[in-house]
Order: C-alpha cells, then sequence, then structure tokens
C-alpha cells in the first residue's frame, strides 16, 4: 500500500510540473486533487562520507595501449613502473616469396615500439629489456595491472635485447622528426634467430617435399601458438619518463633473387614482413607501485589517480535519506576538484563512472555499461572544476529495497554485505557508436592524478527533492 500510495504521488507531482508551465490550464491540478490535499515538495540535504582506497587489483588491464617507463610520484614519493606483454599477428593467409628467400635467412629482425604520447623529460635515457614468451596470453583469461608476468617466460634467461632510448631520438634528423608523415617510434635490434625461425618455419617440408609451413601461417592465432608467442618487455632503468604505445611491430627483413632487363634472376630485392601487436590480439600491461600508504589517510580531500591506481570510495546514507523522504523525485552528489598546477600529474579525467563497489569486478568483466540504477556516468565540467552526478535517486531506492527484501536487521545486513552503501569512482573510457550512444567502458589508464573535496574532514553533501500530500 505504502509503494502504490508513493507512486500515485509521484505521478501527481509529475502532472503538476507540467501544468504550471501553462497559464491556461492552472485550475486543471487543482481540480484533480481531492480537497484538503496538497502535494508539497521540498529539498534537503543529507551527507555522505568519501575517503581513498588502493586499486589494487581491481583494474581490468583491457585496453588497447599499452605504457612503459618508471617514475616517481611527488606527492607519495612511491616509484611506479609499468611494462608490458604483447603477442604478435600476422595478416590471413600471410606468405614468404613463393620462390624462398636467399638462404633462408633474415638480414635483420628488429622490433618497433610506436608511441603517440609520453609524460615527462624526453632528455631522460630509458633502458628496457626485452624477453620471448614461452607461454601465451590466454584469451577470455582476465588479467590485471598487477599480474605476474614471470609465469610467461623464464626469467632466468637473457633478455632477446637490451635498448637504452630517449623520447626523442636525435639521430632523425629535425625536419624528418617534425614531418607530417614521421611516427615516434623506438627500435630494438632482435636476434635474427628470431627472423630466421619465422622463415624456416614458412618453408617447412615433409618428406614428401610438400610444403607444410603455410599453414602456420594461416592466421593470428596458430602464428602465436605455433611460431612465436609474444615479448616481455620491461623497463629496468630511467626514473622521469613513461611512454604511451599504441602499437608494437616486428619487422623481418629478407631479400630474394628477381629477374633483371637481361631476364636471368641475377638481381637482389630487399624486402621486408610485418608482424603486429594491437588489437587483433592480445596484450596487457603490468603496473608496480612500492608505496601509495602515504595517500590514503587525508581529512580534506580524497585521490583519484592513474594509472598508480586510487580511487575514491563514497559512503551513501541510505537509510537515513530514504526513510526521511516520502516520495524521492531526484537525488544529485556533486565532487569537486581542486585546483592544482598543470601537469601531467595534475590533470584531471574526463569521465567518470559512479559503481557499487560490490560491482566493481564484474562491471568489467561482463563489459557492462552504465544503466542509471546502480551505475552511472559523468564528464568533467571544467567551468565549474566539478563532476556532477544530477539524478542517482534510483542508487538509493534499489539498495534500500535490496535490504528490505533481505528480512534482515540492519545490524545483520551489514555483516553480510559490508560495500552495500558504497561506491566507488572510477575513471574510465568510453567508445560510442554513431548515435554518440555508449557502447563500451574500460579503465581509463592514462597518467594523470586530481584531488577530490572530501575525506574525513568533510561530508560531501546530497540534494535530494522529496514530494508528500500536505494533510
Amino acid at each position: 500500500m505504502k509503494r502504490t500510495f508513493s507512486c500515485f504521488l509521484l505521478a501527481i507531482a509529475t502532472l503538476l510540473t507540467f501544468t504550471q508551465c501553462d497559464d491556461t490550464t492552472g485550475s486543471i491540478g487543482s481540480s484533480i486533487v481531492p480537497a484538503g490535499d496538497v502535494i508539497t515538495a521540498e529539498t534537503k540535504t543529507f551527507y555522505a562520507k568519501s575517503n581513498t582506497i588502493l586499486a589494487n587489483d581491481s583494474i581490468l588491464a583491457n585496453t588497447s595501449d599499452v605504457y612503459l617507463g618508471m617514475y616517481t610520484d611527488e606527492e607519495s614519493g612511491a616509484v611506479f613502473s609499468s611494462s608490458f606483454v604483447t603477442q604478435f599477428g600476422c595478416t590471413e593467409g600471410f606468405e614468404f616469396p613463393e620462390e624462398g628467400v636467399i638462404g633462408d635467412t633474415a638480414s635483420y629482425t628488429k622490433l618497433r615500439l610506436y608511441f603517440d604520447e609520453y609524460f615527462g623529460d624526453s632528455l631522460n635515457a630509458m633502458t628496457c629489456e626485452v624477453y620471448e614468451l614461452e607461454n601465451t596470453l590466454q584469451e577470455g583469461t582476465p588479467y590485471y595491472t598487477n599480474f605476474d608476468p614471470e609465469e610467461l617466460f623464464d626469467e632466468e634467461k637473457k633478455p632477446l635485447a637490451v635498448k637504452t632510448f630517449n623520447a626523442v631520438d636525435y639521430n632523425v634528423h629535425d625536419t624528418i622528426r617534425e614531418g607530417d608523415d614521421y611516427t615516434r617510434n623506438v627500435e630494438i635490434i632482435l636476434p635474427n634467430s628470431i627472423g630466421n625461425r619465422f622463415i624456416s618455419k614458412f618453408y617447412e617440408t615433409d618428406e614428401a617435399g610438400e610444403n607444410v609451413g603455410k599453414k602456420y601461417f594461416a592466421n593470428s592465432e596458430v602464428f602465436i601458438n605455433d611460431v612465436f608467442k609474444g615479448v616481455y618487455v620491461k623497463c629496468v632503468h630511467g626514473d622521469g619518463t613513461v611512454f604511451k604505445v599504441y602499437r608494437a611491430r616486428i619487422d623481418v627483413g629478407f631479400k630474394r633473387y628477381i629477374k633483371s632487363s637481361s631476364g636471368e634472376k641475377d638481381s637482389i630485392q630487399a624486402l621486408s614482413a610485418p608482424f603486429y601487436s594491437g588489437k587483433e590480439v592480445l596484450q596487457t600491461n603490468r603496473f608496480d607501485n612500492n608505496d601509495l600508504q602515504s595517500l590514503l589517510d587525508k581529512k580534506e580531500f580524497t585521490y583519484v589517480k592513474t594509472p598508480a591506481g586510487l580511487f575514491t570510495e563514497v559512503k551513501l546514507p541510505i537509510c537515513e535519506l530514504v526513510e526521511n523522504c516520502d516520495t524521492i523525485n531526484s537525488a544529485k552528489i556533486v565532487f569537486t576538484r581542486y585546483n592544482e598546477e598543470a601537469g601531467a600529474l595534475n590533470s584531471a579525467h574526463g569521465t567518470l563512472l559512479m559503481l557499487r563497489k560490490a560491482d566493481m569486478y564484474k562491471f568489467f568483466l561482463k563489459n557492462q555499461l552504465s544503466d542509471g540504477k546502480t551505475s552511472y556516468l559523468t564528464s568533467f565540467t571544467g567551468g565549474s572544476n566539478e563532476y556532477v552526478f544530477s539524478n542517482i535517486a534510483n542508487l538509493f531506492k534499489n539498495c534500500y529495497k535490496e535490504y528490505i527484501d533481505s528480512g534482515l536487521s540492519l545490524a545483520e545486513w551489514e555483516a553480510k554485505n559490508p560495500d552495500w552503501d558504497k561506491v566507488v569512482l572510477i575513471p574510465v573510457s568510453t567508445t560510442a557508436d554513431s548515435n554518440g550512444s555508449v557502447v563500451k567502458i574500460v579503465h581509463d589508464i592514462s597518467i594523470a592524478s586530481m584531488r577530490l573535496r572530501g575525506g574525513t574532514g568533510y561530508e560531501i553533501p546530497i540534494e535530494v527533492v522529496t514530494s508528500k500530500f500536505k494533510e
């Protein structure tokens, strides 16, 4: 009965809202309300509490970009480092020249890391090591940013290659480096034994002399399993720079004979076969943070920091709010970002996802979208320096209904579900379709950090518009 009455109140309040916009229908609203019954609306304010939590193993590394490098966080003194694992694929039906490669050997084998952004000092010297994988990343297996890459390669073996470099390659002339056709990349020379393996595998024959090697290049899955499982790229030196790598590529150079003008095969042609990483194959980041504990207990603010992994947790006054409002028409909460000095470490995240803490893992595992009931998206408003969640009324209603339907006392319910009234603010990246509708949400692991007003010393207001019959 109480629910039916609340729905009736909301319907009447909505009708009144529309009729008040037209001077010629001013008496309609009051004519359908029984004599003596008047609906009143008011704004009430409730307060939420917030704190900073460690992301730990909750960040699913399913983005198409990877990061490489390290830096020391100025606020905490923690050293952050990022390495990555990637596989390589071949185009469907890939083939080396039909008549063979001279000597069945590679003239060079190179790994190129293409990057479009970097954070930190362009002159800082970095050193990375490249290891060959002995086990493959498994399709359908969730890999988080704190996964252990040692399960994929033999750490006791020497790396395939070691490379020292910086963000700006001064071996490339300025006119080329600043041209529209130049793509920034790090070139790492791999042993030719890798390229030789690719070539010899392709020309492999059976006892009858028939080629059986082409099947290993039929598609990326077969190539990864039977020819080359991928690499682990690890930063071992160079505090101060992090690269955003959008694609890796292995180039295998080779030579073959071609016919010259005389009609004889006495000329040599130099070619290259590319094998790409990217969205078509699996790759994942590994993030290391040695200590962020000092940032957790702040009194006047909380952190949202990526990719170091700090989120803001918010404890909502579910029972207090619902039980003190007859009909909840709307509820709004605003998170204010502190102004900081310019720089990547002090930049605001473009989009925040407010998500029930209990759903923090399954939301990304199941590739879910925000539903306006237990999860909400909002964008940063630069003018007011805020993140506004304009109507989260359904969140309160759903959480409260879940508790009531359990039949448990509040103490029993909270003992079984300690996170039932908590949400987490998580920075995300979204993908939209041609109509502008969000079709994909993933973790934003770009380099950014911000402080939000909150913490143990400040309560965050929640404005609620509620209505009821005036007796």
